[in-house]
């Protein structure tokens, strides 16, 4: 992600230019949002492989809708007000109550731990906003994918020295090419989430992701599960109502 700042001299005045403004016209706060990409990523390796995918995602997906109806409806942290119509809050609504449905609520318990993907979706609605603010304070989308990981990276990184020290690293890295593909994904991810997050809200940009992470989460979980899965008719009852719900708050933005 750093590459372009080594062969484009206008990024590079970019990003001196915003390093030194750090504090006075760039405020702090526009440079925080990785923490909550940190937090996320930290949720991911936690309770993912306890919950499993679809849960995990469909929770994440809950919370971000909550945060960004928060952000569009009062035009927080800069970004255009959008108005909130009965049509965007019921698709909300909806697609919580698929939530529930999918993960069995009131049908048999479920871990606590699910609490962690709501909280970290409810930041991620946040950090999209955040780093659209920071593309359009610096103008460039490649300061603010930049920034979002390295405050990201050391929010893991201080977690991970707190509560495990100084890792063992005596048996090498592991080899695996496609244990890396996590952080290339999540880089273009960033990028194409502050590109157009200024042009179409959090919230239409939050649920237009919706219905690939969903699918894919659930394709993951019957071909390739990390966990003990039993899908049933509930299971795919909630992922179609989260789907529709999300669309229904897409379309009427």
């Amino acid at each position: 992600m750093a590459l372009p700042f080594f062969v484009s001299r206008s990024e590079r005045i970019k990003l001196l230019v915003s390093t030194k403004a750090l504090g006075r016209q760039l405020p702090i706060w526009m440079t925080l949002g990785g923490f909550f990409g940190g937090f996320f990523v930290m949720t991911q390796g936690l309770v993912a492989p306890e919950i499993g995918v679809t849960l995990f995602t469909l929770a994440i997906v809950s919370g971000q809708a909550a945060a960004a109806l928060m952000v569009d409806s009062f035009g927080m942290l800069g970004l255009a007000k959008r108005k909130l119509s009965m049509a965007r809050l019921a698709g909300a609504g909806i697609a919580i109550i698929g939530l529930v449905l999918s993960s069995g609520l009131g049908v048999q318990a479920v871990s606590g731990l699910i609490v962690l993907p709501l909280l970290a979706g409810f930041g991620s609605g946040f950090q999209q906003a955040i780093n659209g603010r920071l593309a359009t304070k610096t103008d460039s989308v490649l300061i603010s994918t930049l920034l979002n990981f390295v405050t990201g990276t050391a929010l893991i990184a201080v977690v991970v020295l707190a509560f495990q020290g100084v890792p063992d690293l005596s048996n090498g890295l592991p080899t695996d090419p496609v244990l890396y593909l996590g952080g290339l994904v999540g880089g273009i991810f960033i990028f194409i989430q502050v590109t157009v997050v200024r042009q179409i809200g959090v919230l239409a940009l939050g649920l237009s992701l919706l219905l690939g992470q969903v699918v894919a989460s659930l394709v993951l979980d019957l071909i390739a599960p990390i966990t003990a899965s039993n899908f049933g008719l509930l299971t795919y009852l909630g992922v179609v109502l989260v789907v529709f719900g999300a669309s229904m708050v897409v379309i009427k933005r």
